[in-house]
């Protein structure tokens, strides 16, 4: 993997993916977990001037990252939020229309991946778009919490948590600095998951 790789990504090829999962202008989108901001940046260039970009993530190191790439590339529309490890997000409800959450459910055990849910739906508005990327399921170089749980099992998870699951897009995606082959889940938030409450 080389550098001219990741940049192309970040340029180009990371907006096609974003728009064939369905991202669109104007949007505000969340993304969770955003280590370096390789969706972070394709998504802000995507949803444009009149969208916004949360780039959310425990680790200051990476978001300063982020931030130095959106000054770089002129992105004003990156906001950079520190969670310090907390699950609950400090944004209002019905805030945003796209959840991202990229290679990082593995890192919560299935109570925290449940809030974690709950968050989620929390933020999205009715008919958001929430979608997973879930590395390391037993399929997929097992980890941590994901060790022995199917990519089958995560999407009865989420949906289990009120979403409707919505297809499964297979591509070329962003991970750890790289690009591999990979399939995201995308759901969406029903109308009546709030009238349920």
């Amino acid at each position: 993997m080389t550098e001219t790789d990741m940049q192309k990504w970040d340029g180009e090829d990371g907006v096609v993916f974003l728009r064939k999962i369905g991202l669109r202008p104007g949007q505000t989108v969340l993304d969770f977990g955003c280590r370096l901001g390789h969706y972070s940046i394709p998504a802000a260039k995507l949803v444009g001037e009149a969208g916004v970009v949360y780039a959310v993530d425990k680790e200051q190191d990476f978001l300063d990252v982020v931030q130095k790439n959106a000054k770089e590339k002129n992105l004003h529309n990156i906001k950079i939020v520190n969670t310090a490890g907390a699950i609950h997000l400090d944004l209002k409800d019905d805030a945003v229309d796209v959840v991202l959450m990229y290679d990082v459910l593995h890192y919560f055990d299935g109570d925290k991946r449940n809030v974690l849910y709950g968050q989620m739906e929390r933020v999205l508005r009715n008919n958001g778009l929430l979608s997973i990327y879930p590395k390391h399921t037993a399929e997929d170089v097992p980890a941590d919490a994901f060790e022995k749980i199917s990519v089958d099992e995560v999407k009865r998870e989420v949906e289990r948590s009120g979403f409707v699951f919505e297809k499964k897009h297979c591509d070329t995606v962003s991970h750890n600095n790289g690009l591999n082959y990979g399939c995201v889940l995308n759901f969406r938030k029903s109308a009546t998951s709030n009238e349920e409450k």
